[in-house]
């Protein structure tokens, strides 16, 4: 029986050192997911602030609300025109119209110029996205995007400031037969219908720009021509994030007001003393 005490009397230390181990190893694993929580609210924070971006429209033309051959306001061509028909085929992206020039087969330079576009405050990227169309003499007659900066003095080509993201320049304009583009990269032969084009451009000033669509022919053989719809520009705008708001400070509770007990009985023509222990007697 003693021996059977003095061990189980043993064994109590050995316990109450496993509790204390069990302890810890759980603290420490609390403490570990609450810092990978952490780190993962703020790493979901970097990206979000870094990635967020609110697009903002700064023209949209489908060339739908108009008739046929008219441009719509803003928009400028001797040789471009509004079209409900004939090729390249389909004739538009969004029915009824496209815009449309035709490819002749005489040395030509035809330009389409957009509306002065204004660039929201900021100088935040712009993207530019356009439906394609086109069906050209191949290597020899073709088209380009170019892009001013002074109010349309002078362009050059959107490659100078900008990139492709999909469906760019798919050739180079030989020199051999007068084509004002001539050396140039272009968009050349034949797109099959509609494609969708996209350039990125990052803004170094403001504060508009104007684009030109310009198709080239060469002194000989002819294509079907070059159509354009559904032009959309957007710029991207960083979105300010909303200052936390600030914590109310709690108000502190208000002592209680120390109040003189009431005196009972008849005390009237009586002076009395309220001595420290709130005994009343007769002066």
């Amino acid at each position: 029986m003693i021996t059977s005490q003095n061990n189980r009397f043993a064994a109590l230390p050995l316990r109450y050192v496993l509790c204390f181990l069990f302890l810890v190893s759980a603290a420490v694993a609390a403490l570990t997911a609450l810092a990978s929580l952490g780190a993962n609210n703020r790493a979901g924070s970097s990206g979000e602030l870094a990635s967020a971006c609110d697009p903002v429209t700064l023209l949209a033309e489908n060339f739908d609300n108009v008739v046929t051959p008219a441009l719509p306001p803003g928009w400028a061509s001797t040789t471009w025109v509004t079209s409900n028909s004939g090729v390249p085929t389909p004739p538009a992206d969004t029915p009824p119209n496209a815009v449309v020039v035709d490819d002749p087969v005489t040395i030509s330079d035809k330009y389409l110029v957009s509306p002065s576009i204004f660039l929201v405050e900021g100088g935040e990227p712009i993207q530019i996205t356009f439906r394609n169309n086109f069906n050209l003499q191949d290597g020899f007659d073709g088209g380009v995007l170019e892009i001013s900066t002074d109010g349309g003095s002078t362009f050059q080509d959107v490659l100078t400031l900008g990139s492709f993201v999909t469906s760019g320049y798919n050739g180079t304009i030989s020199t051999c037969c007068g084509n004002p583009l001539a050396g140039r990269q272009a968009w050349t032969g034949n797109s099959g219908g509609f494609i969708t084009t996209t350039v990125n451009l990052p803004v170094s000033w403001g504060p508009s720009m104007i684009l030109r669509w310009r198709m080239g022919s060469d002194n000989s053989v002819s294509g079907e021509g070059w159509r354009i719809d559904t032009v959309v520009i957007t710029q991207c705008h960083k979105r300010i994030p909303t200052p936390p708001r600030a914590t109310p400070r709690p108000r502190p509770t208000p002592r209680p007001r120390m109040t003189q007990p009431a005196l009972s009985g008849n005390w009237r023509g009586q002076t009395y003393t309220v001595h420290r222990h709130r005994h009343l007697s007769l002066a």
